[in-house]
């Protein structure tokens, strides 16, 4: 049993490292009204969903993605399974579980996975890096051989040339606002105004949380969407379909993040690295494993006029230098790269063997389906002869 009370309505957004907690309480991100709620392998009908509907943020995407390949492959296979993705509202006790956890070891929704009695709950625990494996060992105790890395993949941004006219360079933002926006615009700011470089650049910047179906939060970070409409040579375009973002990169030049928050995969950095794309990014979380070498990486910093900086300088050099032949030689092999190790015809063949690999054979199927029955029969012959439904 998983106790959870909602306090804080934010998404799992500060990267810090994870905070001691109680192993029975957990903090809920729930877009409706504060409750209290127990999440039981029984036969309760509570049901709060752990995400919007409307969501397309990076988890949802995958989901929506993975389905759709394996149904190519093997139609019907993700229907055998229940898929939790991070956060644990009921379970299904006819199907095998696989926890697809996209989150970080901090996640208030994951430190159940402390008790090693609630590993039991799941057939396998999948991970998107090796970084966050890492992580859920060291801060969680979870061990190695519970869990899998089956990486984040993505459809390859399909061929084409980078704009070049009069030597303008286009740098984009791809992220919402609370993991680095307002650190780059500081950074933006200094690059132009400090440094007197990045001039014949533009800075476009695509960032809301209406991504994730949640605009009220993007209250907190108005005055920043504000300053950007505001800046010289920044367009701010708020937030739109991941199909648009695709269609955007094309006439991208270098894809600007200066992080701060850890992420356990990154699906933008592949789609830009994929576009051919020169990533200016710091070396926090899973960043260096997704971008394999490929990025123009720097030493995060903790201080965040230093990290803007340190961002603006390289983000300068990035501008300067982007058609250089060295450049667009390693650019091109960034883009077979990605285009080869990050896609769903890979990924999908992997989940497909980890699936079949984990699935209960028949006989093993029939054991449970035969212990299930007698659970309830004997529920039904209590509840009989003491006249209860406890």
């Amino acid at each position: 049993m998983v106790k959870a009370v909602n306090i804080d309505e934010s998404p799992n957004t500060l990267g810090n490292p994870p905070k001691e907690s109680k192993p029975t309480e957990i903090s809920i991100s729930n877009p409706d009204d504060e409750v209290e709620f127990v999440v039981e392998t029984g036969n309760d009908d509570l049901n709060i969903d752990a995400v919007s509907k409307n969501a397309l943020g990076g988890t949802e995407l995958m989901k929506m993605w993975l389905f759709k390949e394996l149904d190519k492959r093997e139609p019907g296979i993700q229907d055998k399974f229940q898929w939790i993705m991070t956060r644990v509202r009921k379970f299904d006790p006819e199907k095998q579980r696989i926890l697809w956890i996209h989150d970080l070891a901090n996640d208030p929704e994951v430190q159940h996975l402390k008790d090693p009695e609630n590993w039991k709950q799941f057939e396998r625990i999948v991970f998107v890096s090796h970084w966050q494996q890492y992580q859920f060992k060291v801060h969680l105790g979870f061990p190695y051989e519970k869990g899998v890395v089956i990486q984040n993949a993505i459809y390859p941004i399909p061929e084409h040339k980078k704009p070049k006219v009069d030597g303008k360079i286009n740098v984009c933002y791809f992220s919402t606002p609370h993991r680095g926006l307002e650190l780059l615009l500081n950074a933006w700011d200094f690059l132009r105004n400090t440094l007197k470089e990045g001039l014949n650049a533009e800075l476009n910047i695509y960032s809301s949380f209406k991504l994730y179906d949640r605009p009220h939060l993007d209250e907190q970070f108005r005055h920043i969407y504000k300053r950007a409409e505001g800046m010289d040579g920044v367009n701010y375009y708020g937030t739109v379909s991941n199909d648009e973002i695709r269609e955007s990169l094309k006439n991208q030049h270098i894809m600007a993040y200066p992080s701060i928050y850890e992420e356990t995969s990154c699906i933008t950095l592949m789609e830009a690295c994929s576009a051919g794309c020169l990533a200016v990014v710091p070396n926090l979380g899973a960043l260096p494993e997704t971008g394999a070498n490929f990025p123009w990486m720097y030493g995060y910093e903790e201080d965040p006029d230093k990290h803007a900086q340190v961002h603006g300088h390289i983000l300068g050099r990035a501008i300067q230098h982007f058609w250089d032949d060295d450049v667009q030689n390693l650019l091109k092999i960034q883009r077979s790269y990605f285009d080869m190790f990050y896609n769903w015809d890979l990924r999908s063949g992997q989940w497909q063997q980890f699936l079949h690999a984990i699935e209960d054979p028949p006989e093993v199927k029939a054991q449970k389906e035969a212990v299930r029955k007698e659970v309830e029969e004997e529920a039904e012959y209590e509840i009989i002869e003491d006249g209860t439904t406890s």
